[in-house]
């Protein structure tokens, strides 16, 4: 179970997945989480940044899709600006229904395909345990988050800190 919460890499932001990488890995579609990964959590839009970066990504051969554990609600904006690619709100990640909807829609299969979040226990997680290439990056805006989310947070640090080769723990 461990080794389904451990990313295959992690990095600080979308902007810096090795795209070049991936596609000689043959990686050929890239899921999207879209709360705290390309935005803050509920954010209503993507912002000019983020879309023209996405543009760039499908100029370079990758089917893109976006999957989330939100309801979707007063997201219409970004519903329709996220149209013309497959999009799954309500995914209830880590639970495989929402990915294996993704992958269906992306036409491809889960070696093919790499997800993209900011969470452990949810998209990393999900994506390890149906084969796909798990991408943990930093989230946008963790200062929004309360509660259970700070907890989160702690536990998926101590997991990521165990998890590191013991020459590279600092004493």
């Amino acid at each position: 179970m461990a080794g389904w919460l451990l990313p295959d890499e992690q990095r600080d932001s979308v902007y810096e997945l090795d795209l070049d990488g991936l596609w000689t890995r043959g990686i050929r579609g890239i899921i999207f989480d879209l709360d705290n990964t390309l935005g803050p959590w509920g954010f209503p839009k993507l912002d000019g940044e983020v879309r023209r970066w996405l543009k760039g990504v499908e100029a370079r051969g990758f089917r893109i899709g976006f999957l989330s554990n939100h309801e979707g609600d007063g997201r219409e904006e970004l519903w329709v600006s996220l149209n013309r690619h497959p999009v799954v709100f309500r995914a209830a990640k880590p639970r495989l229904g929402g990915y294996r909807r993704m992958l269906e829609g992306m036409g491809l299969p889960p070696e093919a395909v790499a997800m993209v979040g900011d969470q452990l226990f949810t998209d990393i997680l999900g994506a390890k345990r149906l084969g796909l290439y798990a991408i943990l990056v930093r989230p946008v805006a963790p200062e929004r988050e309360e509660g259970f989310a700070r907890l989160r947070r702690w536990l998926e640090r101590q997991i990521l800190r165990l998890a590191r080769p013991r020459a590279s723990r600092k004493n």
